[in-house]
Order: C-alpha cells, then sequence, then structure tokens
C-alpha cells in the first residue's frame, strides 16, 4: 500500500478526446502568458477553469447531454466552452455496460473513510473487511477520520497490518466514546432526581420553595451544556478539520472517494408528561405574582433554547462541506445507520437528533455524484456504493476575469426542461497548509514528534510563534492513563518534542496528539496505537 503524500505528483495518460490540461476539479491554473504574435504589449494572462457538473432529473442521473446543452457564467457573464468531457467512474471495476463515450477513470485512487459512528460492531468489522479484501488495492492512499481527528493507520504496511490496525483504533475510540457519553447519561438523570427532591415530590401539588427558578434553570444550563459538548463531539463536524483534510487531498492527482458511515444520533431528552417535566410545567403555569411570573418567563425562555438546539441542520455546515468535497473533485457516498438503544428512566427517553440534517448530508451526497443508503446491513449499502457510477460533465473556460475574481461565482445552466444541475457556485479561497504534526515516533519509554508549518511573526525578541499542545494516552482498557498539555514558544522553523514515558508499563496504547497554533487558530490532530 502506497502511503498518503499530500504533495505527491502522479501522472496520468491523457485519453482520446480529454481535456489536455486535465488537473483537480475546480482548481485554477494560471498559465504562462499568451502573446500574440507580434505584439508584447497585447499578452493575456488566462486561466483554465475546469468545472465537475452532475444533472439530475427526479433523482435520476441525466446522461447523453453534448456541449451545446450548456452554458457557463462566471460573474454572472457568459462565458465561452472551451472544453467538454463525460466522465463516468466507479470504485468497483467498469463493466461492458460503460457507455463508450464516457472517459473511465480508474487509476491511481485516494479513500476517505469518515466513521461518524456512536457505536463499533460486527457490521462495521464487516464492511471494513470487505473494502480491504475486496476494493482497496496496494496501490491506493488512503486517509481515516473518526470524531474529527486523524487517525494513522500505519501507511505503507500490508493490507491485513492496515486493517487490523484500523479496527483497533476504532473499537478504542468507540469505548471511550460511549464511556464519555453513558455518564453524561447518568448524570443528566442524577439531576433529574436531584431537582425533583428539591422542587418536592407532589405531582398534584403546585408549591415549590422560594428559589424554584434558580434550581430549574440550573437544571437547565446543565442540560445545555451536556448535549453541546455531545453535540460537537458527535454530531456538528469540525469545519476547520475538513478544511485541513481538503487542504492537504487537494493537490493530489488521483480519483477520490469519500466513504461516510454515519450512525443516527440518539440523546436523552425529558419524556413528554414525564414526572419531571409536568413538576416543571406545573409550577410555571402556577405562578400569579407579577414577580414569580417574570421569573417563570426566564425560565420557559431556557426550555425554548434548549429545544431550539436539538435543530441541529442550522448549524451544520452543509453548503461549505458541499463546497469542500466539490472543490477537490471528491464523490462522497454515504451509509446511514440505526442506532437499537434504550434507556430506563422515568423522566429521560432517547430520541433521534439527527434526522433534521440527514437531507444536508444527502444534498452532499448527490451533488458530489455519490451514493446514498440507509441501511444497518453495512456490507450490503458498501457493495452497493462500490457499484455506483458517478456520471457528470466536466466543463472548461478560459477565464479574462479581474484576477481575484476568476474561478469564482460560477453558474451553470442546461437546456434541459425539470432538470437540477449541481455545481461549484463559489469557488472557496484556498488556504496554505496550517500546522502539522510530523514524524511521531514510540518506544523505549520515550515519544518524540515534531511540529511544522506552524506561523512565526518577527517581534523585538525575535521571530518566534506559538502553539499549545497536548498529548493523551489510553491503555488497553481505554483509560486515560497520561495527558500532558502546554503552550509552547516556537523559535526554529521546526521543532521537536520528546515525552518521557518511564511511569508507564510496557504495552500497546491509543495515542492522540493535538496542537494548534496560536497565531491562525489552525489545528492539526494525529492518532495511532502505539507500543512502548
Amino acid at each position: 500500500m502506497k502511503p498518503f503524500h499530500p504533495g505527491r505528483r502522479i501522472r496520468r495518460r491523457a485519453a482520446a478526446g480529454c481535456l489536455v490540461a486535465a488537473v483537480l476539479l475546480m482548481v485554477p491554473i494560471f498559465a504562462s502568458a499568451v502573446r500574440g504574435p507580434q505584439k508584447s504589449r497585447d499578452s493575456t494572462v488566462v486561466t483554465a477553469v475546469e468545472v465537475p457538473v452532475r444533472v439530475f432529473r427526479k433523482n435520476e442521473i441525466v446522461k447523453g447531454l453534448a456541449k451545446e446543452d450548456f452554458e457557463i457564467y462566471e460573474g454572472g457573464a457568459r462565458q465561452e466552452i472551451s472544453g467538454f468531457e463525460i466522465v463516468s467512474r466507479k470504485i468497483a471495476p467498469p463493466g461492458p455496460e460503460s457507455s463508450a463515450a464516457a472517459v473511465v477513470r480508474a487509476e491511481p485512487r485516494l479513500f476517505i473513510l469518515i466513521f461518524d459512528i456512536f457505536d463499533y460492531n460486527d457490521s462495521i468489522g464487516q464492511a471494513i473487511d470487505y473494502f480491504f479484501e475486496t476494493i482497496f488495492r496496494e496501490s491506493d492512499q488512503l486517509v481515516v477520520l473518526t470524531e474529527d481527528r486523524l487517525l494513522n493507520v500505519d501507511a505503507g504496511k500490508t493490507r491485513d497490518s492496515v486493517r487490523a490496525s484500523l479496527k483497533e483504533m476504532l473499537k478504542r475510540y468507540k469505548v471511550i466514546s460511549t464511556q464519555r457519553s453513558h455518564k453524561a447519561y447518568l448524570d443528566l438523570e442524577e439531576e433529574c432526581d436531584r431537582l425533583l427532591q428539591e422542587l418536592g415530590d407532589d405531582l398534584q401539588g403546585t408549591g415549590a420553595s422560594s428559589g424554584w427558578d434558580q434550581s430549574i434553570s440550573h437544571f437547565y444550563d446543565y442540560y445545555a451544556a451536556v448535549w453541546k459538548a455531545y453535540r460537537e463531539q458527535f454530531l456538528v463536524p469540525d469545519i476547520g478539520a475538513y478544511q485541513a483534510l481538503i487542504t492537504k487531498v487537494r493537490p493530489v492527482r488521483a480519483d477520490k472517494w469519500a466513504l461516510c458511515f454515519q450512525q443516527r444520533e440518539i440523546f436523552p431528552e425529558l419524556k413528554s408528561q414525564g414526572r419531571l417535566d409536568r413538576r416543571i410545567n406545573m409550577i410555571l403555569d402556577s405562578q400569579v405574582d407579577p414577580g414569580e411570573q417574570a421569573k417563570a418567563r426566564l425560565v420557559k425562555d431556557k426550555q425554548r433554547r434548549l429545544a431550539e438546539s436539538f435543530e441541529v441542520s442550522k448549524d451544520f455546515p452543509s453548503e461549505r462541506l458541499r463546497d469542500l468535497f466539490l472543490e477537490a473533485g471528491i464523490t462522497f457516498d454515504l451509509i446511514l445507520m440505526n442506532v437499537p438503544r434504550s434507556l430506563l428512566s422515568q423522566d429521560l427517553e432517547f430520541k433521534e437528533v439527527s434526522q433534521d440534517y440527514e437531507a444536508c448530508l444527502r444534498d452532499i451526497s448527490r451533488s458530489t455524484g455519490g451514493s446514498l443508503a440507509l441501511s444497518n446491513k453495512v456490507l450490503d449499502a458498501l457493495q452497493e456504493a462500490a457499484g455506483k457510477e458517478d456520471y457528470h460533465y466536466l466543463l472548461a473556460y478560459q477565464s479574462r476575469a479581474p484576477l481575484e475574481k476568476r474561478g469564482k461565482d460560477i453558474e451553470v445552466k442546461v437546456r434541459r426542461e425539470g432538470v437540477a444541475v449541481y455545481n461549484l457556485k463559489q469557488f472557496p479561497k484556498s488556504s496554505v497548509p496550517g500546522i502539522m504534526i510530523a514524524d511521531v515516533q514510540a518506544g523505549r519509554k520515550t515519544l518524540r514528534f515534531g511540529l511544522r508549518n506552524y506561523l512565526r511573526q518577527r517581534t523585538d525578541a525575535g521571530t518566534r510563534g506559538a502553539a499549545e499542545v497536548r498529548v493523551t494516552l489510553f491503555n488497553s482498557q481505554s483509560e486515560r492513563v497520561f495527558s500532558e498539555g502546554k503552550v509552547m514558544d516556537l523559535i526554529k522553523e521546526e521543532t521537536w518534542i520528546t515525552l518521557n514515558l518511564e511511569n508507564l508499563a510496557p504495552g500497546p496504547y491509543l495515542l492522540i496528539i493535538e496542537a494548534q497554533d496560536r497565531m491562525t487558530n489552525e489545528k492539526d490532530v494525529y492518532s495511532r496505537m502505539i507500543e512502548i
């Protein structure tokens, strides 16, 4: 298996009818000056822009369109289409039914495996086995994410060792995540009992202590804090982490596929007409004194804000994520699973809290030509995704707009009735690679790694930067046995950090390194299994 090298250049053979300047989808190429035959002062710098376009009618791909069926606009001005290509690609090898007019792109490939899962189970393990046994090839490159963290799965080793390492790391991560979430659920249940005791258990009465408003307000503040931590860890993706990922994979010349394993998330909510819910509402509705009514309105406002926060879609960066995948030419396949769970409580019940953003994920999948499967039969869903055809049109035009506006504000129109057109509307501003954790070495009771690509600024004390670094280790029982963090003064272009781990017993550990550049707020997270 080839290691993942962001800056690696791979030469691709040009197929008949392809654009000569085949580049990453939607990445502008700043060509050299095009000079007239006589007058150099008439030189014009142009930008060749490639635009992938997917066309649907009633959820079905519209095939067989010609160059004349498209119009492309940049900043509202119509552009001449200088290149046109039909692209058909699948994860599985192309069959005899592939269109002869389409250019089949199969080599090389980069896979991004995204595990937005709460539980690791046998069904997910079977899908991982199938991926490495049937889909993945030694020449492919691999990136793995879970909980917005990039997992290092020892690229360069055999497929079997990479598969075993990935499964072991996912199991460890999910045990840790489940422990944290289970503790949060227990804490919420304890808070329910505590509040009931403070308010009084008589559900027929309306009396309450003089500090009832403070007790209920504290409960809702605590509830909101637990929910916020859960939402940030499992639901709303860290857009900065995905931006950093796209920055790394964008230069890679390969067919790129993202396979997202997503479990519908559940979270304990107050039971409607449960003990605590009824008691709180009785107290709020029974206040007659103007001062107490004002307190009740403040508490009801907290109720309302907590309920609104369960609408995850308003915080979900769907358009930005969609554009990031489109920008890097990544086809996003989504496998959506249910999580069967129960909670024995008189006051709380598990409810799905992610259905409202499924539409966001569906939009990302459809826009990038991927598939969507709602099934707990993960292996079957993966096989279906592997056979799904990503059929799209690649348009090219020569932009002569001002430099800062080239490749931006793009609109594509199709001369067909009743079709939906998907393309990148606004080309995101490219960013330079941020801080990077590199060359991690573990063994002989020590851990050593380097920091690169951080920003340094000139000061009176010299050129320097600053980064906050934290190292965490979990043992084989998923217990946190080491956690150390500090802010470091960065003087050189590259900084090396060595930690003494003599107090830890020999054996396997899950390592998580987090580094945040204090100058740019860019963040990198590194994780893998190590032996010490």
